[in-house]
């Protein structure tokens, strides 16, 4: 297979670097340098109208990658960005080469991905779980890579490229990596259900995409409300975690973000660069809230803001949903606390944050090439592990046992008055409601046939306990 090298590092310490590579460590530099080229190629190929191989044309991807990928002088000029945007690029490489590391190292000890579900989902989770973990082993170095890019006015991504995987071999860590992958294991409670995440972050929260409030606050942000999210490429090197900017403005793609800027979302849904195509992420609620928890670590700096949990349409309960069946999920998945004005509210309907609370969604299968019917559940605050005493394990158990126990055919279209007036004065609610709430949930669970009676059992006790718990609040918060 032919290998790239760009020419104008013949005569550089890159080019030193690159000789100290074996074929098969240039081979992976390769790979994530193309990055969302190499693992789409079919794409590549269709807009090149070969009927080649692609391993054929991959010298020919590579080159057109480093003609494009160079970080506009313009862009340069703004020196207070550079730091945080390249620690995002270095970051992502650092993630897709020990991916590589990992898959080759442990092919065979890797967990299986479900039928039907994104490969990558157990070795994403468990190299970001290290990198997480032992932050300290890899920030130093990066940054000092970083540094000297910058101190070099070196702007093209081929160089950061080589750079990480410079980094990566010297911190790949086998044994440390087995103790991520016994754990990702022990997280683990399979289903049947396929599930699908989406996570928003931002450094200012609602007014992310509300350009005359946000602007005050974006000076104090250091990714400038990821307005520069493009310039550096991140479009391309945020493939494995399908990362975009999400504007909030309806037909707006990829290409053609606000002046303003937006979400910076990581869409585990979405498997491919133009995001026609999805795939879900697992069938294991266990693995999804893992994964939820790590992705918000990996990206400490940005805050995160909001959550969409995906689960697809595989038959409906018969019980209607009332009113307070609805509160409950937003007690368990909201935002309940003090507003600006330091009312106790549910901040993210109070606020007027969501374009919807549960939707139904067709996504388009990549191996099945027909549309899947799921429902969206996109009310859900994202919230730092350490937030709340619990995480989103039982809040993704108690969805699905609510898409099996209920009967959805509305989307709680008909309740979402009730819900905006509770959510500007919440109020606690009866005990009775929390029992049957959690009653139809378990019984849906067991509709599924997925868990076993001691996990369903389980979550239902931690169900009660967490509504309780807010009752508590609500009950204290109104006197």
């Amino acid at each position: 297979m032919p290998l790239y090298f760009p020419d104008r590092y013949f005569s550089t310490p890159y080019r030193d670097l690159y000789r100290q590579l074996t074929p098969v460590e240039r081979l992976r530099v390769l790979r994530e340098f193309i990055g969302v080229t190499y693992e789409r190629r079919f794409v590549f190929l269709r807009d090149r109208q070969s009927r080649q191989k692609f391993r054929n044309n991959i010298r020919l991807a590579a080159r057109k990658r480093d003609k494009i990928q160079r970080i506009n002088w313009l862009t340069w000029r703004h020196k207070k960005i550079l730091f945080p945007y390249l620690r995002l690029v270095f970051r992502h490489y650092l993630l897709g080469f020990l991916v590589q590391m990992c898959k080759t190292t442990f092919q065979r000890q890797l967990p299986p991905s479900p039928p039907g579900c994104f490969r990558d989902t157990h070795v994403n989770l468990i190299v970001m779980s290290w990198m997480n973990r032992c932050r300290s082993q890899w920030s130093a170095l990066l940054d000092r890579e970083i540094g000297r890019v910058i101190e070099e006015g070196e702007r093209h991504l081929y160089a950061y490229c080589l750079l990480a995987y410079d980094v990566a071999r010297r911190v790949f860590s086998p044994v440390q990596l087995e103790d991520d992958i016994t754990a990702c294991r022990q997280q683990a409670r399979p289903g049947r259900t396929p599930l699908g995440v989406e996570m928003e972050f931002s450094n200012l929260g609602r007014y992310a995409t509300i350009e005359k409030f946000g602007r005050r606050a974006e000076k104090n942000d250091p990714f400038r409300n990821m307005v520069y999210y493009s310039a550096f490429f991140l479009d391309d090197l945020t493939w494995r975690l399908g990362g975009y900017v999400d504007t909030h403005v309806r037909g707006r793609r990829l290409f053609t973000l606000t002046r303003f800027g937006g979400f910076y979302e990581y869409s585990l849904v979405r498997v491919d660069y133009p995001r026609m195509y999805s795939l879900p992420l697992t069938t294991d609620p266990g693995i999804a809230n893992a994964i939820i928890r790590e992705t918000i670590n990996f990206v400490d700096e940005i805050k995160p803001h909001s959550l969409h949990i995906n689960i697809e349409l595989h038959g409906l309960g018969e019980v209607r949903p009332e009113l307070n069946d609805y509160l409950c999920l937003l007690m368990l998945g909201g935002d309940l606390g003090r507003d600006e004005q330091g009312r106790f509210v549910e901040r993210r309907l109070a606020n007027n944050e969501l374009r919807g609370v549960i939707q139904h969604r067709k996504h388009l299968s990549l191996f099945e090439q027909r549309k899947k019917e799921v429902i969206e559940y996109s009310f859900m605050r994202l919230w730092a592990p350490a937030a709340r005493d619990y995480d989103y394990f039982p809040l993704i158990m108690a969805l699905k046992g609510f898409q099996f126990g209920y009967n959805l055919d509305l989307s709680c279209r008909d309740q979402v008055q009730g819900m905006l007036y509770w959510a500007q004065s919440p109020r606690p609610l009866p005990p009775a409601a929390i029992d049957r709430f959690v009653a139809i949930v378990s019984k849906g669970l067991r509709r599924e046939g997925a868990h076993s009676s001691d996990l369903i059992d389980s979550v239902a006790k931690e169900l009660e306990r967490i509504l309780r718990h807010w009752n508590r609040q609500l009950a204290a918060a109104s006197r």
